[in-house]
Protein backbone atom coordinates (compact mmCIF):
# COMPACT_ATOMS: atom_id res chain seq x y z
CA UNK A 1 0.00 0.00 0.00
CA UNK A 2 2.73 2.27 1.22
CA UNK A 3 4.44 2.53 -2.40
CA UNK A 4 1.32 2.19 -4.08
CA UNK A 5 0.45 5.47 -2.14
CA UNK A 6 3.95 6.92 -3.30
CA UNK A 7 2.78 6.05 -7.00
CA UNK A 8 -0.18 7.59 -6.99
CA UNK A 9 1.51 11.11 -5.53
CA UNK A 10 4.29 10.64 -7.78
CA UNK A 11 1.92 10.32 -10.77
CA UNK A 12 -0.02 13.05 -9.75
CA UNK A 13 2.62 15.69 -9.50
CA UNK A 14 4.21 14.63 -12.67
CA UNK A 15 0.73 15.22 -14.54
CA UNK A 16 0.77 18.50 -12.92
CA UNK A 17 4.26 19.06 -14.44
CA UNK A 18 4.01 18.15 -17.87
CA UNK A 19 0.76 19.92 -17.99
CA UNK A 20 2.72 23.32 -16.67
CA UNK A 21 5.97 22.80 -18.95
CA UNK A 22 3.93 23.07 -22.37
CA UNK A 23 2.20 26.11 -21.28
CA UNK A 24 5.72 27.49 -20.26
CA UNK A 25 6.92 26.91 -23.64
CA UNK A 26 6.05 29.91 -24.69
CA UNK A 27 7.55 33.26 -24.91
CA UNK A 28 4.27 34.98 -24.13
CA UNK A 29 2.03 33.78 -21.02
CA UNK A 30 0.18 31.21 -22.38
CA UNK A 31 -2.23 30.49 -19.75
CA UNK A 32 -1.59 31.86 -16.55
CA UNK A 33 -5.10 30.93 -15.14
CA UNK A 34 -4.11 27.41 -15.78
CA UNK A 35 -0.99 28.04 -14.40
CA UNK A 36 -2.15 29.46 -10.94
CA UNK A 37 -4.12 26.20 -10.36
CA UNK A 38 -1.36 24.38 -11.49
CA UNK A 39 0.13 25.74 -8.42
CA UNK A 40 -2.22 25.56 -5.82
CA UNK A 41 -3.06 21.79 -7.09
CA UNK A 42 0.70 20.92 -6.89
CA UNK A 43 1.31 23.25 -3.58
CA UNK A 44 -1.22 21.09 -1.91
CA UNK A 45 -0.40 17.64 -3.56
CA UNK A 46 3.02 18.53 -2.41
CA UNK A 47 1.86 19.27 1.55
CA UNK A 48 -0.19 15.77 1.88
CA UNK A 49 3.01 13.65 0.11
CA UNK A 50 5.09 15.61 2.72
CA UNK A 51 3.08 14.23 5.63
CA UNK A 52 2.11 10.86 3.94
CA UNK A 53 5.93 10.28 3.12
CA UNK A 54 7.08 11.49 6.75
CA UNK A 55 4.77 9.29 8.49
CA UNK A 56 5.13 5.87 5.87
CA UNK A 57 7.87 6.31 3.85
CA UNK A 58 10.84 7.91 5.24
CA UNK A 59 10.28 7.38 9.60
CA UNK A 60 9.66 3.49 9.12
CA UNK A 61 12.48 3.22 6.92
CA UNK A 62 14.67 5.25 9.00
CA UNK A 63 14.39 3.75 11.95
CA UNK A 64 14.78 -0.01 10.69
CA UNK A 65 17.79 0.32 8.27
CA UNK A 66 21.50 1.84 9.72
CA UNK A 67 22.93 1.39 6.49
CA UNK A 68 20.19 3.57 4.71
CA UNK A 69 19.38 5.97 7.90
CA UNK A 70 21.77 8.91 6.42
CA UNK A 71 20.20 9.14 2.69
CA UNK A 72 16.88 8.56 4.11
CA UNK A 73 17.24 11.40 6.56
CA UNK A 74 18.89 13.44 3.73
CA UNK A 75 15.48 12.76 1.49
CA UNK A 76 13.18 13.58 4.22
CA UNK A 77 14.78 17.25 4.58
CA UNK A 78 14.49 17.98 1.28
CA UNK A 79 10.88 16.86 1.19
CA UNK A 80 9.98 19.14 4.24
CA UNK A 81 12.38 21.85 2.73
CA UNK A 82 10.69 21.41 -0.77
CA UNK A 83 7.06 21.42 0.46
CA UNK A 84 8.16 24.92 2.13
CA UNK A 85 9.86 26.45 -0.22
CA UNK A 86 6.92 25.49 -2.55
CA UNK A 87 4.43 27.22 -0.73
CA UNK A 88 6.56 30.15 -0.73
CA UNK A 89 6.86 30.13 -4.15
CA UNK A 90 2.94 29.75 -4.81
CA UNK A 91 2.19 32.87 -2.43
CA UNK A 92 4.82 35.37 -4.07
CA UNK A 93 3.17 34.17 -7.72
CA UNK A 94 -0.06 35.53 -6.10
CA UNK A 95 1.78 38.36 -5.13
CA UNK A 96 3.60 39.29 -8.10
CA UNK A 97 1.63 38.48 -10.68
CA UNK A 98 3.45 35.93 -13.32
CA UNK A 99 1.99 37.78 -16.17
CA UNK A 100 4.12 40.61 -14.97
CA UNK A 101 6.97 38.52 -14.66
CA UNK A 102 7.08 36.05 -17.59
CA UNK A 103 10.50 35.82 -18.27
CA UNK A 104 12.12 34.96 -15.15
CA UNK A 105 8.76 33.31 -13.55
CA UNK A 106 9.22 30.72 -16.45
CA UNK A 107 13.06 30.23 -15.28
CA UNK A 108 11.76 30.19 -11.95
CA UNK A 109 9.13 27.57 -12.62
CA UNK A 110 11.56 25.34 -13.83
CA UNK A 111 13.40 25.17 -11.66
CA UNK A 112 11.10 24.46 -8.80
CA UNK A 113 9.86 21.57 -11.55
CA UNK A 114 13.26 20.20 -12.19
CA UNK A 115 13.98 20.35 -7.80
CA UNK A 116 10.43 18.40 -7.56
CA UNK A 117 11.35 15.79 -10.05
CA UNK A 118 15.31 15.59 -8.64
CA UNK A 119 13.34 14.70 -4.84
CA UNK A 120 10.98 12.14 -5.98
CA UNK A 121 13.95 10.72 -8.27
CA UNK A 122 15.67 9.94 -4.96
CA UNK A 123 12.51 9.40 -2.58
CA UNK A 124 11.61 6.29 -5.45
CA UNK A 125 15.26 5.40 -5.02
CA UNK A 126 14.54 5.12 -1.78
CA UNK A 127 11.29 3.87 -1.55
CA UNK A 128 12.00 0.73 -3.82
CA UNK A 129 15.25 -0.02 -1.98
CA UNK A 130 13.50 -0.40 1.13
CA UNK A 131 10.56 -2.47 -0.48
CA UNK A 132 13.00 -4.23 -2.81
CA UNK A 133 10.32 -5.26 -5.53
CA UNK A 134 10.81 -3.68 -9.00
CA UNK A 135 8.63 -1.68 -10.76
CA UNK A 136 5.59 -2.81 -11.93
CA UNK A 137 4.54 -2.82 -15.50
CA UNK A 138 3.66 0.66 -17.22
CA UNK A 139 5.40 2.10 -14.44
CA UNK A 140 6.83 5.53 -14.77
CA UNK A 141 9.52 7.61 -13.32
CA UNK A 142 9.94 10.54 -12.09
CA UNK A 143 13.71 10.93 -13.79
Amino acid sequence: MTLQSFHEYRDRMLSIMDEAEEKLDHAVPADTLMLDLARNRMARILTAYHLFADREVFAPAAAGNADRRERIRAVAAECAALAQDFRAFARDCTINPVIERWASYRIDAQAMMARIRRHLAAAEAETRAGAEQSPPAGYRTAA
